[in-house]
C-alpha cells in the first residue's frame, strides 16, 4: 500500500463512542450498557426517547451496575460483543450496590417451623399436648 492510502484508511477507522449506563454485570468481563437517545417521532413530531442496549467488553471487570461508562466500537470479540469499555465516567451510588440491609438478612437465617395438617407445629420445640 502506498502512503496515501494508509494515511486514509487510519482516518477513516474513527472509532463511534457511545455514553450509557451499565444496567446488567453478571457475566465475566462483559457488561452490558443501556444508550438513551432521543428522536423525533415521524407522525407526532414529539421527541422520544429510544433506548438501546450494547454488550461491551470489560477487561477487569471493574463496572458495576449503574455505572455511568463510555463505550467505543471495536472488532467483534463474541456474537453479541462489538464494544470496548473505555472508561468510567461516573460510579454508582452506594445505595444502588450495596446489598441488602441487616433486616432482610436477618429474616432469611430464622428458622421457620413446619407445619402439621391441622396446623399445629411438629417438631422437638412443640409441646404436646394431652387431653
Amino acid at each position: 500500500m502506498s502512503a496515501e492510502t494508509k494515511e486514509s484508511v487510519q482516518r477513516a477507522r474513527i472509532r463511534r463512542a457511545r455514553t450509557g449506563v451499565v444496567v446488567s454485570d453478571a457475566m465475566n468481563k462483559t457488561v452490558i450498557v443501556a444508550v438513551e437517545r432521543m428522536v423525533q417521532h415521524s407522525s407526532y413530531k414529539r421527541i422520544v426517547h429510544r433506548t438501546s442496549k450494547f454488550y461491551a467488553h470489560d477487561e477487569n471487570n471493574e463496572c458495576q451496575k449503574g455505572d455511568q461508562v463510555t463505550i467505543v466500537e471495536s472488532r467483534p470479540m463474541s456474537k453479541l460483543k462489538r464494544w470496548r469499555l473505555r472508561e468510567v465516567v461516573r460510579k454508582a451510588s452506594a445505595a444502588v450496590s450495596a446489598p441488602a440491609s441487616a433486616a432482610d438478612s436477618e429474616d432469611r437465617g430464622r428458622i421457620t417451623k413446619k407445619r402439621g395438617k391441622d396446623g399445629e407445629e411438629s417438631g422437638a420445640d412443640s409441646e404436646e399436648v394431652s387431653s
